[in-house]
């Protein structure tokens, strides 16, 4: 129970979980539909792919009404037209007209018609599945008999609408008790030649036959071509008194059918709106150029949605946490419309449908959930540390408590001011401390020491007294070291800086008959920083390898340049450090293994400089191996360039 509080407390493990609630369940529950058939019909709509010049569209517009009379016409006329382009070669004419009822005007018209179709051999009728009433039995409406006879094909003139009232899919294969009618434009393809691959001419075969339900199997979205207007169209009166250049029609695929406006027979489309519909002859040349193309689109399965939407929800967690607030956002806005644009033309590349409403809206969430949950825990995380400031302030310093206001928010502030004052006195307490230090107690110990030589038994007491002023030395540099301002640095020449700390430790290695050995540059190495401290830092160094070197040995003192660093090393051919000494020889107050009498504080000393410069300490050893202490520090930019060259 207690690990998963932790888990759940974990600020990226909880935003991962809410991130991936939210994808899962917006994918899985539909609710984003709409916004992803938005994404799917801006796709299209910025994909627009010229027509196929083979495809020809002779359209019953208001032109032709105006010339030929109002609607129904003669069943004459359309027999005219079925010869005219069989004359000219067209390799399938694609009637999309509905011819279920005879001709009681004019009885002969109806054989004219299906003598014009015969003679043809390559005209495809339409089928249709309607109701007969509202939520009555669904009914197949074919053409005349003696037309099915002489027709070289039938095919459902169906597009299916989504809840927005758009349509963008169709059914191969639809019919009454059984799928035994393919798709308009599917029948008309048949008739042209091979079908393409993925299409079959045999209805498909189902377990089990509903005689009254409509069965439908094989749904597909497909990508269109353009808006309405965009396959070539000529006029029906046109075409029917001959006014067309000659094999016009030849080897090409005709569709017949109505798009004027007054005939009912437009459905919006993803490329044209609810404001602009397609005349439904349009829409099967479009599912018939995506059919024979390959460009139906098929749906990814459910799980692997899932499965996306969670993986893309997830993405944005790489990097929250390794950013700043504005790169964090940045980086979300960008991964958010990267998965929009894919989202949107995936279908129009590969084919392939994947909704990612779900994924889009965690990656929109990802940024204000990934800050809340930082919030909560910077504010965790900050009332846990007023609390222990207030504590120690107040009961150690007598801090006063302010009512504090009702919003949480306010009342972080007003403790942070309370607290920020207070250090503030603090660290003029400690300034006033260091001050006292350095004159109040090192000048009388220094003056006692200047006069034990003129008292009777002074050399007793000059030793201790010397202990006490250097260990006040050695904490006035500690002191100083940490509250080093970086504003006070200055342009230092390092190589010349070892020198000094090498000549000052001069008469203490000669005092203990070890030899200082340099391997310095001859060229001038710049680094930014203090010059009193950094001198202190170095002379440390060389002085307690001196201290630790065994008589007549030497002490090698190495500056190299790597990069963007300057590496300065102290080696010493003592007795080694063991791995557990070597855990703490920076730590404040700790003395190594034969540093008896020590102050413990030059090594940490060494380390405030060099971490308050940028840099870092180190040491290598081994008990009975030298030791090697390692100072590194930052070279400015410049200098770095200039180094790697």
């Amino acid at each position: 129970m207690h690990r998963l509080l932790h888990l759940f407390g974990n600020d990226r493990f909880s935003s991962a979980l809410i991130l991936l609630l939210v994808a899962i369940a917006a994918t899985g529950s539909g609710v984003l539909g709409r916004v992803d058939n938005l994404l799917y019909d801006l796709g299209l709509r910025l994909q627009v792919r010229p027509p196929p010049a083979d495809v020809v569209i002779v359209a019953i517009d208001e032109d032709s009404l105006s010339k030929l009379g109002r609607w129904p016409w003669s069943r004459r006329l359309h027999a005219t037209l079925v010869d005219r382009l069989h004359a000219d070669g067209a390799r399938v004419i694609g009637l999309d007209l509905v011819f279920a009822e005879p001709d009681t005007a004019d009885q002969p018209a109806d054989a004219l018609l299906a003598e014009a179709v015969g003679r043809a051999g390559n005209v495809v009728l339409p089928v249709l599945l309607e109701n007969n009433r509202v939520n009555g039995q669904v009914l197949e409406t074919l053409p005349l008999p003696q037309l099915v006879e002489q027709a070289a094909g039938l095919g459902r003139v169906h597009i299916e609408l989504d809840l927005d009232g758009i349509g963008r899919s169709l059914f191969l294969w639809e019919g009454v008790g059984a799928p035994v009618w393919p798709h308009f434009a599917q029948a008309v393809l048949a008739a042209a030649g091979p079908l393409p691959s993925g299409l079959s001419r045999a209805a498909p075969k189902i377990a089990e036959e509903s005689p009254f339900a409509l069965v439908r199997q094989g749904q597909r979205r497909f990508a269109f071509l353009g808006p309405p207007g965009h396959v070539r169209t000529l006029s029906y009166a046109q075409v029917l008194t001959g006014d067309f250049a000659p094999d016009t029609f030849r080897d090409r695929i005709v569709l017949v059918g109505a798009t004027a406006a007054g005939m009912g027979d437009l459905l919006p489309t993803p490329v044209s709106g609810q404001h602009q519909p397609m005349p439904g002859v349009e829409i099967h040349a479009n599912a018939l150029d995506a059919m024979r193309s390959g460009r139906l689109v098929r749906e990814v399965p459910l799980a692997w949605v899932l499965a996306i939407a969670a993986l893309l929800a997830l993405v944005p967690l790489a990097w929250l946490p390794r950013t700043n607030p504005l790169g964090g956002l940045l980086a979300t806005a960008a991964w958010f419309v990267a998965v929009m644009a894919v989202s949107a033309l995936l279908p129009g590349l590969l084919h392939v449908w994947v909704p990612s409403a779900g994924g889009l809206l965690a990656i929109l969430l990802a940024y204000p959930v990934w800050s809340w949950r930082r919030l909560e825990s910077a504010g965790r995380f900050l009332d846990h540390e007023l609390q222990r400031l207030r504590q120690q302030l107040g009961s150690e310093e007598g801090v006063p408590l302010h009512a504090l206001p009702h919003d949480p928010f306010e009342a972080r502030i007003r403790q942070v001011r309370a607290a920020s004052y207070r250090l503030r006195q603090l660290q003029e307490d400690r300034r006033e401390t260091l001050a006292f230090l350095s004159h109040d107690i090192r000048a009388p110990i220094a003056a006692a020491l200047m006069r034990l030589d003129d008292l009777p038994g002074g050399a007793r007491l000059h030793e201790p007294l010397a202990r006490a002023l250097a260990l006040a030395e050695k904490f006035l540099r500690a002191a100083r070291a940490e509250a080093l301002d970086a504003t006070r640095f200055e342009e230092l020449d390092l190589v010349a800086l070892t020198h000094q700390a090498v000549d000052d430790a001069w008469t203490a290695a000669r005092a203990r008959v070890v030899r200082l050995v340099r391997h310095l540059p001859d060229e001038p190495v710049w680094v930014q920083g203090e010059f009193g401290l950094l001198h202190r830092a170095l002379l440390n160094l060389v002085l307690n390898a001196v201290q630790h070197a065994p008589q007549e040995t030497e002490v090698e003192v190495a500056l190299e340049i790597a990069g963007e660093w300057a590496t300065l090393t102290v080696t010493d051919h003592g007795p080694g450090i063991a791995a557990d000494v070597q855990a703490r020889l920076f730590q404040r107050f700790s003395r190594g293994s034969g540093a008896a009498g020590g102050s413990g504080l030059g090594l940490y000393f060494v380390r405030t400089v060099a971490e308050k410069h940028g840099g870092s300490t180190g040491v290598m050893s081994e008990p009975g191996a030298p030791t090697r202490f390692i100072l590194r520090l930052p070279l400015p930019s410049d200098v770095g360039a200039k180094a790697a060259q």
